[in-house]
């Protein structure tokens, strides 16, 4: 028999939180729903395997993983193994997306084999509570919910935790490399290969960091040398501009002017 139950809802609807449906340890069927569902759900798998599509995406899930789906996305699920047994949880309340979104996790996301026994612990408890009181229940587990939704973060932070440190790393190689190749010709493609990631996430990172796209920051390097240079070297300007890596000297004297106010030949006057 499924474990599962919709309580029926009442006045937890003035409650930040509130479970709308929750099941524990329930055979899966598959799903198909174009149209998305009305209501965030968090499910985590407990034994077998099984796939999500979403956005044209698919990614197996094996046991202990865990997905987010907000509501309203087209998404559907099915089982890959004879069977597929998962907990899973809709919700509500005025709290409920506004706290996800604060955190950053109002998102379509999964986390493959994750550590997620305290999750399956927490629905578990949420579920017979509910089943054991029909009139309070519901209201005793949103508290329940709330827990939920902070050990969803803590997956969540972990996970990042770690793309943080490949993220990390991946953006040292590409400092280095411009800072030991700047005067050259650098295209975006040669420091994403240098850090092993797309160009499109080498610009995220950059963005993230820095607040702008690594092309920019690569002037500003160039830039800050060519800046050295004019005060303490007795090379022309155009042999300046070439050591520090622009193409010629108009584009040099341009993109110095944009980005420090005055001409390489002011700001060498002025020194």
């Amino acid at each position: 028999m499924q474990k599962q139950v919709f309580p029926i809802i009442g006045d937890e609807k003035g409650l930040p939180f509130y479970i709308v449906g929750i099941g524990v340890e329930c055979w899966q069927y598959p799903v198909d729903r174009t149209g998305g569902y009305d209501y965030p759900q968090i499910l985590v798998t407990n034994e077998g395997e099984g796939e999500i599509t979403v956005n044209d995406e698919s990614v197996k899930l094996p046991e202990n993983s865990v997905f987010y789906i907000p509501p309203h996305l087209p998404h559907k699920y099915h089982s890959l193994s004879k069977a597929w047994i998962v907990s899973w949880i809709c919700f509500s309340g005025y709290g409920a997306e506004p706290l996800l979104e604060k955190w950053g996790l109002d998102h379509y996301d999964y986390f493959p084999a994750a550590d997620a026994e305290r999750m399956n612990r927490i629905l578990r408890k949420a579920y017979y509570t509910i089943k054991s009181d029909k009139i309070y229940g519901n209201h005793y587990a949103s508290a329940n919910l709330y827990d939920l939704l902070i050990e969803y973060r803590k997956i969540a932070d972990n996970r990042q935790s770690e793309l943080t440190s490949v993220s990390t790393a991946a953006l040292a190689d590409v400092l280095r490399f411009i800072e030991e190749n700047y005067s050259g010709a650098i295209k975006l493609a040669d420091m994403a290969n240098t850090a092993g990631i797309t160009e499109q996430h080498l610009c995220r990172l950059f963005k993230k960091n820095f607040q702008m796209r690594p092309m920019e920051y690569l002037t500003k390097v160039r830039i800050q040398h060519a800046k050295e240079m004019l005060v303490y070297s007795e090379k022309n300007i155009a042999d300046i501009a070439k050591a520090a890596g622009f193409p010629d000297n108009s584009y040099f004297s341009a993109q110095f002017k944009k980005y420090e106010g005055i001409t390489p030949g002011e700001y060498r006057g002025g020194k």
